[in-house]
C-alpha cells in the first residue's frame, strides 16, 4: 500500500480523508500548514500527496511549487482539494501541474478515483491498483 501525506488544515476534513485512506490500506501522516507539510514531505517520503489549497504559511500552491523542485517531489503525484476550484485560471493550474484538482467539498466517487489514478504508476504493469 502507498504512503500518503495529507495537508489540510481544516481538522475534519484531515479527519475524514485519513480515515477514508487508512480504510484502504494506506500509511497516512497528516500536517496542518504549509511548512509542517513540506518537513513532513521530506521526513515521510510520501507516494502521494493530498493538499488542500487555501492553508497556512503559504498553502498548498507554495507546497506543490516546493515539492517541485527537489527530486523526490519532482515525479510524487498530488491531490489538490480546493473549495475554490471554479476560481484556478489555466496560469494557476499549470502551475500545479501535474495534479488532479477535486472541489469542496469532498464527494466520496471522486476521491477514490483520485486515488486510484494518482497511485496506479506505484504498481507493476500486472498488478491491479487497489484503491
Amino acid at each position: 500500500m502507498a504512503r500518503i501525506l495529507i495537508a489540510e488544515d481544516d481538522p475534519q476534513a484531515s479527519e475524514i480523508i485519513t480515515r477514508i485512506c487508512e480504510f484502504k490500506g494506506h500509511e497516512v501522516a497528516a500536517a496542518c500548514d504549509a511548512v509542517q507539510a513540506l518537513a513532513a514531505f521530506h521526513e515521510f517520503r510520501p507516494d502521494l500527496v493530498i493538499t488542500d489549497l487555501a492553508m497556512p504559511l503559504g498553502g498548498g500552491q507554495h507546497l506543490v511549487r516546493e515539492m517541485r523542485s527537489s527530486p523526490a517531489g519532482a515525479t510524487c503525484p498530488v491531490i489538490v482539494i480546493t473549495g475554490y476550484a471554479g476560481l484556478l485560471g489555466a496560469p494557476e493550474r499549470e502551475a500545479l501541474q501535474p495534479c488532479t484538482v477535486l472541489a469542496k467539498p469532498l464527494e466520496l466517487d471522486p476521491l477514490l478515483d483520485a486515488l486510484r489514478t494518482a497511485l496506479e504508476p506505484t504498481h507493476s504493469a500486472g498488478d491491479a491498483p487497489s484503491v
